[in-house]
C-alpha cells in the first residue's frame, strides 16, 4: 500500500523533526517499500510507495506543498476541462489533473474528479492546510489537531507512531462499532484522531476547522427519461463506463465473484469490453460435505451459478476456493490490530480472507474488484415500491404489486401491507411502538451483539441513536424518502466501514475496487424510478432487466441470496479453547469489563451447538454476539497494551 503522511506547524514554530522521522518509520514498520520526506518551512510530507500500488504525487512549489493519492476514472473529460494538448493527457499522472482542478477552480474542480484520491494542500504563506477526500470515500484520510500542529495521513498507523497522538480508544465509537451503528461521520476508535469524511474537504487555520461538503447528488431533478426502455439502456451504458474506468490500468483483471447478481455482472462486462488480456475469477465455495440448512431466503453453493457464467464466457478463468480450513494466521488477531489498527466486524472470515488473499496473490494479482455497493445502487430491492405506487396514485398497480408481492413470499396480502406500506409510511415513533406492542425492545441489540446492556444505560446511547437516527430493527423508509436515505447510505453512512474496504491493501496486501461504486452510475440509479426495482413481487427487478443482455437464466432468475461463509462454525470451533482462556484475560481490563458483556459470552460457552446446524440457527449469537465480542475485547487489551 502506498501511504502519504505529513505534519505542519500552524502557529509558524519550526517543525518538529523527531515527528517527521516517527512519520518515516512508521511508513515501514509494517509493509515494504522506502519512506522519502519533502519538507518546507513548517510543513513535512512523507510518502511511501509500494510496487504494485498507486504512487503518491508531492510537489513542492516554494514554501508550498500539495500531495495526493489519486486513480482517477474520467481523465479524458478533466484534461479537456483544463485544456491538455493532444498527448499531453498519456504523460499526466491522476494526481496532477486532480492537483491542476482544485488550484484552478477549487472546491468545484474537486468535484468534477471522479475516482478515488485523497491529497492535502499547505499555503505556507497563509500557513493553511486543507485536507480533501473523493466522493465515496475510495480513499482514507485521518487527521489529529495538537496545540501547536496538525499531523494527517492515509492510514491511521503514522499518526498513532506521534509520541504527542494519544493512544485512547474512544469507548462510544467502539460502542456504536459493536452495534454496526455507522452513523459517525469523523470520530474514530482513538479520541485524539478524526477522518475527513467522504466528499468532504476541510482547512485548517491556527484558530479554527472549517469543514464543507464540496458535492452532493441532485435529488430534486425531473426525471431523466419518460420510457423505462430508455433507463436500462442508460444503466448498461454507464455499467459498461464504470467497469471500464476501474480496469483501464489493468492488464489482467482479478475479480472477487459469487453467483450474484453484482460480482457477476462486472464479470460478465469485463469479459464483454475485451479489454483485459485475462480475467479471473475467484469464488469462495464451502466443501462438499456442508449440509446446513440455511432457510428458504439464502443459498448454501455459488459453484452451479459461476459455472454458468463460465459457460457463456469461456475467456473466464474459474477458481474456486474452499471455506472452512484453518488457516495459520487466521487465530492472530493481533496481526490484524497491527495493520488496521481497529477491529474486524466479522473475525470468523479470516480463515476465507487468507485462503483468498493467498490464491490470488499467487495467480499474480495485487488489485480485486469486488461489487459491494451494487445492493444499494443498481441492484437496489425496491422495498420503497408500494408506498411510491400510493404516493403516485396508481392504486390499481398498488393492488397488483401488492398481490404479486404476498405470492412471492407465500404471506398474506394483510401482512404484505403492513410491511411493505404501512410501517415504510409510519413515523419512527410508531415503529417503536409496535415493536414493544410485539413484545420487542426497539432498542434491544442483544441477538447480534455482546455490547453490555449496563453500558448502554451509563452511558445513555439510545438518546445518543435516537438523535443520530440509528434504529436497530427499523427497516428502510419508504416512498420519496428512499431516495434521500439511499444517498446518505451511498455518500455519507458507514465512513468506519468504508475505511475497512479501503485498507484491504494494507491488512491483506491487495487492493480492492469496486465499480459498482463509480458516481456516474450511482447518481444515476437513484433517478430510476423506485416501482422498477421491483416488480411483479421480485425484488431487484430493475438490475435483472438491464443485466438480461449478459448473464445466464441460472443467476438472473434466483431471487434468493448467497450464504455469506456457510462454514463460519467450524472456524469459531476451533477458537473454544481460545476464547474461554481470552475471557478471564479480557475480565482483567476495566473498559472491557464496562463495555462488554463478559457474564453472557461466558453462558454461550457453557451452551456450546453440538453441530453446524444448531449454530446457524442461532447465527447471531453465535457467529456475531460471542465471536466479536471476544474479538473486541482483544483489541481493547492490544491498545491498552500500548500496541496502537
Amino acid at each position: 500500500m502506498s501511504v502519504l503522511a505529513g505534519i505542519v506547524a500552524l502557529d509558524g514554530t519550526p517543525l518538529d523533526r523527531q515527528a517527521v522521522d516517527h512519520l518515516c518509520r512508521a511508513n515501514t514498520s509494517s509493509r515494504t517499500g522506502r519512506a522519502d520526506a519533502h519538507c518546507v518551512a513548517h510543513a513535512a510530507i512523507v510518502q511511501r510507495a509500494t510496487l504494485g500500488h498507486v504512487r503518491p504525487f508531492i510537489v513542492v512549489d516554494g514554501q508550498n506543498l500539495f500531495a495526493a493519492l489519486a486513480r482517477l476514472d474520467n481523465r479524458e473529460e478533466l484534461a479537456s476541462a483544463l485544456g491538455a494538448v493532444t498527448g499531453e493527457l498519456a504523460r499526466t499522472p491522476d494526481a496532477v489533473l486532480l492537483q491542476r482542478m482544485y488550484e484552478r477552480w477549487g472546491d468545484a474542480g474537486v468535484a468534477r474528479c471522479l475516482g478515488a484520491f485523497a491529497f492535502a494542500a499547505w499555503d505556507g504563506e497563509r500557513r493553511q492546510l486543507t485536507l480533501g477526500r473523493d466522493c465515496f470515500g475510495n480513499r482514507a484520510l485521518f487527521f489529529h489537531r495538537g496545540r501547536r500542529f496538525v499531523a494527517f495521513a492515509t492510514a491511521l498507523g503514522p499518526l498513532l507512531a506521534l509520541p504527542d497522538v494519544p493512544h485512547e480508544i474512544d469507548e462510544i465509537v467502539l460502542a456504536n462499532f459493536m452495534v454496526i451503528n455507522n452513523y459517525e461521520r469523523r470520530r474514530t476508535f482513538y479520541r485524539g484522531i478524526e477522518r475527513v469524511p467522504s466528499r468532504t474537504m476541510m482547512t485548517f487555520d491556527r484558530d479554527v476547522i472549517r469543514d464543507r461538503e464540496y458535492w452532493a447528488p441532485d435529488l430534486t431533478a425531473s426525471p431523466p427519461y419518460s420510457r423505462e426502455e430508455d433507463y436500462v439502456t442508460r444503466a448498461r451504458e454507464l455499467l459498461d463506463v464504470a467497469v471500464a474506468s476501474a480496469t483501464r490500468d489493468l492488464r489482467r483483471v482479478a475479480i472477487s465473484t459469487s453467483g450474484g447478481l453484482d460480482s457477476s455482472a462486472i464479470a460478465a462486462t469485463a469479459a464483454r469490453l475485451g479489454m483485459a488480456e485475462s480475467i479471473d475469477c475467484f469464488s469462495l465455495v464451502p466443501p462438499v460435505d456442508v449440509r446446513v440448512d440455511v432457510g428458504p431466503y439464502r443459498y448454501l453453493d455459488e459453484r452451479d451459478k459461476v459455472e454458468a457464467l463460465r459457460r457463456m464466457y469461456p475467456a473466464l478463468n474459474v477458481r474456486f476456493i474452499e471455506t472452512g480450513r484453518h488457516h495459520p494466521l487466521a487465530d492472530e488477531d493481533i496481526r490484524h490490530f497491527v495493520r488496521a489498527h481497529m477491529p474486524a466486524h466479522n473475525p470468523l472470515r479470516f480463515d476465507a480472507a487468507n485462503y483468498f488473499v493467498e490464491t490470488v496473490t499467487g495467480a499474480g494479482h495485487r488489485t480485486v474488484l469486488e461489487g459491494m455497493s451494487g445492493n444499494i445502487g443498481l441492484s437496489w430491492d425496491g422495498s420503497g415500491s408500494l408506498l411510491a405506487l400510493l404516493q403516485a396514485g396508481r392504486r390499481a398497480e398498488l393492488g397488483r404489486e401488492s398481490l404479486a408481492i404476498a405470492r412471492n413470499r407465500g404471506r398474506s396480502i394483510a401482512h404484505t401491507l403492513t410491511v411493505d406500506l404501512f410501517l415504510p409510511a409510519a413515523p419512527v415513533w410508531l415503529r417503536r411502538q409496535i415493536h414493544r406492542l410485539r413484545g420487542r425492545n426497539p432498542y434491544d441489540v442483544a441477538h447480534f451483539s455482546a455490547l453490555n446492556p449496563a453500558f448502554i444505560t451509563e452511558r445513555g446511547l439510545v438518546r445518543q441513536w435516537r438523535a443520530l437516527g440509528f434504529e436497530p430493527w427499523s427497516s428502510p423508509p419508504g416512498g420519496r424518502h428512499v431516495v434521500q436515505w439511499r444517498a446518505h447510505r451511498m455518500f455519507d453512512h458507514g465512513q468506519q466501514a468504508r475505511y475497512r474496504s479501503v485498507q484491504s491493501d494494507e491488512v491483506l496486501g491487495i487492493e480492492s475496487r469496486d465499480p459498482l461504486a463509480d458516481r456516474r452510475l450511482l447518481e444515476f440509479v437513484l433517478t430510476v424510478p423506485e416501482p422498477m426495482y421491483r416488480r411483479n413481487g421480485i425484488p431487484r427487478s430493475f438490475a435483472r432487466r438491464v443485466l438480461a443482455d449478459r448473464l445466464p437464466p441460472q443467476i438472473l432468475e434466483e431471487h434468493r441470496r448467497g450464504a455469506n461463509t456457510p462454514t463460519w462454525f467450524r472456524s469459531l470451533d476451533r477458537r473454544r479453547k481460545d476464547m474461554a482462556q481470552d475471557i478471564e484475560l479480557i475480565e482483567g481490563s476495566p473498559l472491557a469489563q464496562r463495555l462488554i458483556d463478559l457474564p453472557r459470552l461466558k453462558q454461550l460457552l457453557a451452551q456450546w451447538p453440538k453441530d453446524e446446524q444448531e449454530a446457524e440457527d442461532r447465527r447471531g449469537e453465535y457467529r456475531f454476539a460471542l465471536a466479536s465480542g471476544v474479538h473486541i475485547g482483544r483489541f481493547v487489551r492490544w491498545v491498552e497494551g500500548g500496541n496502537a
